[in-house]
């Protein structure tokens, strides 16, 4: 069986030292990525990654070089969602490979190379999705690295929409964030940023299931207190309440 790899640069506008720790430390991890985070960091140690129940990503760290080079690798055999319906793939190794140089101006360049993605259909779900996941992530990290002193609410609501296809509800979902700016689109995914909330960013992802699709939205919500967090996430819940033939919905 053939394999696929794809890749995701970015440039963020912050020392290496600062981006690395922004790729491994729990706590900074948790300012772009999953809500939940631990890490054992060294070679050897594990990465889990938790935004709810049926999305807990668990790798290992295989190559550990401070600064420079982060890999991190798994044996995938489901679908990873929030799906009540377990979708089975066959095994595959797949590996994550962080690479942080310096660029002109004391920036950071990382460059992603996600590989090991199996060559049949099972797969193709998760090729794109990943791959355009990645790019949306990005958008996170380089706002929450160049924003360090902010604070940040970090949130994820879900819908499990049954009977209807991803760019039915994509669709949906796009025509409530009208007016707003996007900062990129792909197959699956788009990411908005919300200029009178001090610029947060809203990453929306519609991933196809067996049997319909389920909606996640991620709120990256930088320099808001509490009260305004929650008014916020409960604006962006009745935009999934409002998904037709929803099932169930669901926040971490």
């Amino acid at each position: 069986m053939s394999i696929r790899s794809h890749e995701t640069v970015i440039t963020i506008d912050a020392p290496i030292e600062e981006v690395w720790r922004a790729l491994t430390s729990a706590e900074r991890i948790q300012r772009w990525f999953a809500p939940n985070m631990r890490v054992e960091p060294r070679t050897g140690g594990a990465y889990v990654s938790d935004w709810g129940p049926g999305l807990e990503w668990k790798n290992v760290i295989e190559v550990w070089e401070p600064n420079r080079h982060l890999r991190l690798t798994e044996t995938r055999d489901r679908v990873l969602s929030a799906s009540s319906v377990q979708e089975p793939l066959e095994p595959c190794r797949l590996i994550q490979d962080f690479y942080l140089e310096t660029a002109a101006g004391g920036s950071t360049v990382v460059r992603l190379v996600h590989s090991g993605f199996g060559s049949s259909e099972a797969w193709d779900r998760e090729y794109e999705g990943t791959k355009g996941g990645w790019a949306s992530c990005f958008v996170r990290l380089k706002h929450a690295v160049e924003h360090a002193n902010e604070s940040v609410h970090n949130r994820i609501l879900t819908a499990q929409c049954d009977g209807l296809d991803a760019a039915t509800v994509k669709h949906h979902i796009q025509d409530a964030t009208a007016g707003y700016e996007r900062v990129r689109e792909g197959l699956y995914e788009f990411s908005i940023v919300i200029p009178e909330r001090n610029r947060s960013i809203v990453s929306v992802s519609v991933q196809p299931t067996a049997t319909g699709c389920v909606a996640y939205i991620e709120l990256l919500l930088f320099g808001l207190d509490d009260v305004a967090a929650s008014e916020e996430e409960s604006r962006w819940r009745k935009v999934l309440d409002g998904t037709p033939t929803r099932v169930t919905t669901g926040a971490k």
